[in-house]
């Protein structure tokens, strides 16, 4: 089981971006079970190696930064790549692009969204989105993972609990942490949050500067 495969899902719009166009965007729902390191994580060190390997469950690597996670049935992917005139300004670009998440949130009807650490989005203070970045000189890629209709379980199944964390987890477990906006809205549909995110994403990311 290798931990150095970079996540290529992505890659193509990495690719557009830097041919011929000046952003793109997609979102997708993840169809197996599968772990993914930041790029600085140590697998050792962030998950538990001996349950993904009686499990069959893959583990590999994104090009950004941020912590661990556990991308399953249920989970949103948005990714979005930018041409961007700022090279340095990760926690801007990240508070831009989390208040455009939460604004189509709200326009659900969804209550009580705030962003917390460097580039999370919580429902009071229960994580329910995490977001990564990576830079090159002139382009900016954003994934985050939304936790929708996912199992939370596989998180303690899954995962160790984090060597970093951010100030507002408090050592709380995975479980004590995070939260899915079907457990808080049980009405809404996977598929409505989906196309009201793209909506307004779409709408948004050429104003990324």
């Amino acid at each position: 089981m290798s931990v150095n495969i970079i996540m290529n899902f992505d890659e193509d719009l990495i690719k557009q971006v830097k041919e011929d166009v000046t952003w793109t965007y997609r979102s997708w729902e993840p169809e197996q079970i599968v772990v993914v390191l930041g790029r600085g994580n140590q697998a050792e060190r962030e998950v538990c190696q001996d349950r993904c390997q009686d499990d069959h469950i893959p583990i590999i690597r994104r090009r950004g930064g941020g912590g661990t996670v556990v991308l399953s049935p249920g989970t949103l992917v948005i990714s979005l790549v930018k041409r961007v005139q700022h090279q340095y300004h990760f926690h801007e670009y990240f508070q831009q692009i989390n208040t455009y998440i939460i604004e189509a949130l709200e326009s659900l009807g969804i209550k009580n969204l705030n962003q917390q650490g460097y580039s999370d989005i919580c429902i009071r203070d229960r994580k329910i989105l995490g977001s990564s970045m990576y830079r090159s000189r002139d382009i900016l890629f954003y994934t985050a993972s939304l936790m929708i209709a996912n199992d939370l379980t596989l998180l303690d199944r899954y995962l160790k609990h984090p060597s970093k964390e951010p100030e507002y987890r408090q050592g709380r477990s995975h479980l004590e942490f995070v939260t899915t906006l079907i457990s808080e809205y049980p009405a809404l549909a996977y598929a409505h949050i989906q196309q009201t995110i793209d909506d307004i994403l779409q709408q948004r990311i050429p104003q990324i500067e």
